[in-house]
């Protein structure tokens, strides 16, 4: 088996580990794996397209591969050169170098289909920089891992001058410690006019010495928007102006920093390691999965819990830049984990009663200083006029209102505005990640291609999706498990208009993946095979990716250590109030909630046996059949709208499946809409009392649904059932 990887990040370097590592006990792979990079060295974006002073958003708990982790005394959250020294060890304990040949510096100019597998022409450069001869070679199977963040996505802004060629040059960098009293004094040079302007995506952004007394504007407030904003602060920028289109989430990285009557909790809990398995990933009904309801639930919770702790439901002491009601939850958006340019932002606009200020509140830490630039809120630049002076969009928000009587004329304008994804190198037969059928990963068709590393989880980190990707993957490829084609409810409900549509919820998605692989630890054997500790981290845990390692095909010796010690350590931290907030007590409700959606489908089936005593049972099982084959919606279709209606046969590992319906579907719709109306008699019934209710009534089907004016609870659960109609 030939395999080709393209890329040398860290889903490329997973998936060849997992290769190999499958190959040890499987010989009849015998894998050749061969590494294309167009860099000099391993580390993808992680390498080149960073900047000094930055810091992974997702804990060491969650990034880190299951099997390779690190000291329990590290800081929980790596720096930049630090994640790229634990893939460097990562390569070389698993000795990936030698076992796996690395094409650095050639780009792979093109890949076609031929009869023995997929001929790929690259070029390759020298240390020179000198271009050798075109090569062609044939490989079995092709494994895309060229990532998400390559190719920048660059808006087109009437009168700003292109961007600069190349990365910033840093002639005298920055150091993060360094404050603006401690700077040599140094002649500032402003734009004249247009022309002037110093434009650059974030990837060429290198060190915050470009900041150092200019006028910044910034568009994108995305996580490294917000960091670009608090590196010009920190630089000593004259003015700071940040761009956002429609808003943001923003839920900092840690849980930290509150006060409650008096009390300071700084537990520094990484908010990627607070969601619990069972009954939110583990035991969840199907219904329960179809609807989203857990979303709805948390974010009707969490809004509530930050209007008590911080005095706003826009976001963590969020005051400005809030999302609209209908995208404001872990449901339809990424949330924004970096948050230390928020003090900055909130500025003039944090407006909250001081009597509820004393009794809860949030600090802003202590590296805010009242003398530092304040960061104003604007929305999209419309044009730039000749003299350098930006006009904006006139979008209605309240910060776009505060801003047209202000006159902004920068000197660095900074793209942080995101990367598109860009196949041109496959030839027009292959799939893009956008169509593939299996997990975003490959399509039943033709499961020699696979695509690792092109979801992006609302929150959660990419490298430990990858690896499961890449576990699912080598199973297809040793014929272990068939081709998942179930419908999916992981993915972000996203509108047809929106930018990214390759979000996923973390947790769904990487449990999914564990049932397929029947790696997803079932309670009594995890209790029968490690006792209750282990029994019991896995419930109150998040889905970090070593709890799969504890059965299935992929069992690891050392998954049980790794729980009991750095695992455990997660809930640990979280203290008795924490486990009974975020853990026990949603729990149990979620436990009701499935309860009442199993005892209401065995119902239905059992008077279904009596009303239709020949068919019922038949049916009910073709019904799921054809459930099992449901085509899958593109990545680009909303889960609002319905999934394919399409009656033509599909090709599933060379057998043809007919879509079934007429009767089993209308038996199945009947139990989607008495569910419908059990959900939305259940989110009135938790509707909290005294809060005015939304008037406008909304006829999904069959179901009247009133939902409350905050939580719409009812009205998004029987949203996602009709599109089943």
């Amino acid at each position: 088996m030939k395999v080709a990887i393209i890329g040398a990040g860290p889903s490329a370097l997973v998936t060849a580990k997992t290769i190999l590592q499958a190959a040890s006990t499987d010989p009849t792979l015998n894998p050749s794996i061969t590494i294309f990079e167009s860099e000099s060295d391993i580390g993808g974006t992680f390498r080149y397209r960073s900047y000094s002073n930055a810091t992974l958003v997702s804990s060491k708990q969650l990034t880190c591969f299951s099997d390779f982790r690190l000291p329990l005394q590290h800081n929980d959250h790596l720096t930049l050169d630090e994640y790229l020294q634990y893939l460097e060890h990562y390569t070389t304990h698993f000795k990936l170098r030698e076992q796996c040949d690395f094409k650095m510096r050639t780009n792979v100019i093109k890949c076609v289909k031929v009869e023995a597998g997929h001929l790929i022409l690259y070029r390759s450069q020298d240390e020179q920089h000198t271009h050798t001869p075109d090569r062609s070679e044939v490989f079995t199977h092709l494994c895309v891992c060229s990532g998400l963040h390559v190719t920048p996505a660059l808006p087109n802004i009437p009168g700003l001058p292109p961007t600069i060629k190349g990365d910033q040059v840093v002639t005298q960098p920055m150091r993060s410690t360094e404050t603006i009293a401690s700077r040599i004094p140094e002649p500032i040079l402003h734009a004249k006019d247009a022309s002037e302007i110093v434009t650059l995506h974030s990837s060429q952004f290198k060190d915050r010495s470009l900041f150092r007394g200019k006028r910044v504007l910034i568009m994108g407030t995305g996580e490294t928007g917000m960091d670009m904003a608090y590196e010009a602060v920190k630089a000593g920028a004259q003015e700071v102006v940040l761009c956002t289109r429609s808003g943001f989430l923003l839920f900092p990285a840690v849980l930290a920093d509150f006060v409650v009557l008096g009390n300071v909790f700084d537990g520094n809990l990484p908010i990627d390691g607070l969601i619990t398995n069972l009954f939110e990933t583990a035991y969840v009904h199907p219904w329960i999965a179809a609807t989203h309801l857990r979303w709805f639930v948390s974010d009707f919770v969490i809004k509530r819990l930050l209007w008590c702790l911080t005095g706003t439901q826009a976001g963590c002491n969020q005051w400005v830049g809030e999302l609209e009601p209908h995208r404001l939850g872990r449901a339809y958006t990424f949330l924004n984990k970096s948050s230390k340019a928020m003090p900055y932002i909130n500025r003039g606009w944090k407006n909250r009663n001081r009597f509820l200020e004393r009794i809860t509140s949030y600090l802003d830490p202590p590296t805010v200083k009242p003398e530092e630039v304040s960061v104003d809120l604007a929305p999209p630049p419309a044009c730039v006029r000749q003299d350098g002076t930006v006009e904006f969009v006139r979008n209605g928000r309240k910060e776009d209102l505060r801003m047209r009587s202000r006159t902004v004329k920068p000197d660095v304008v900074v793209y942080a505005t995101g990367y598109t994804q860009t196949f041109d190198f496959l030839s027009k037969e292959y799939p893009v990640p956008a169509t593939v059928r299996c997990r975003d990963v490959f399509d039943p068709d033709d499961p020699s291609v696979a695509f690792i590393g092109f979801v992006r989880p609302g929150v959660g980190a990419i490298p430990p999706i990858a690896e499961m990707q890449a576990q699912l993957w080598t199973l297809i490829l040793r014929n272990k498990i068939p081709a998942p084609l179930s419908t999916p409810h992981y993915y972000l409900l996203v509108k047809e208009n929106a930018r990214i549509k390759y979000g996923v919820d973390y947790s769904s998605y990487v449990s999914t993946l564990a049932r397929d692989m029947g790696s997803a630890p079932a309670l009594p054997q995890l209790w029968w095979e490690y006792g209750w500790k282990v029994t019991l981290i896995y419930c109150f845990g998040a889905a970090f990716p070593t709890f799969y390692r504890l059965l299935g095909p992929y069992r690891h010796p050392d998954a049980k250590r790794i729980v009991e010690t750095e695992i455990y350590d997660t809930i640990r931290r979280r203290g008795v109030v924490g486990n009974l907030m975020m853990g026990l007590i949603p729990m149990i409700f979620y436990a009701w909630i499935n309860i009442a959606a199993l005892v209401l489908e065995k119902t239905w089936n059992f008077v279904s046996i009596f009303t239709h005593p020949f068919s019922a049972r038949h049916s009910w099982k073709m019904g799921m059949d054809a459930q099992q084959n449901w085509p899958k919606a593109r990545r680009f279709q909303s889960d609002f709208d319905p999934l394919s209606a399409a009656t033509a046969p599909t090709k599933v590992n060379g057998q043809v499946h007919r879509q079934n319906g007429g009767q089993q579907q209308q038996r199945r719709d009947r139990m989607w809409r008495l569910f419908a109306l059990f959900t939305s008699l259940l989110a009135i019934a938790v509707a909290p009392t005294g809060v005015k209710a939304n008037t406008q009534i909304s006829n999904f089907g069959p179901v009247l649904c009133r939902a409350d004016e905050y939580g719409h609870l009812a009205s998004k659960a029987a949203d996602q059932l009709s599109a089943k109609w």
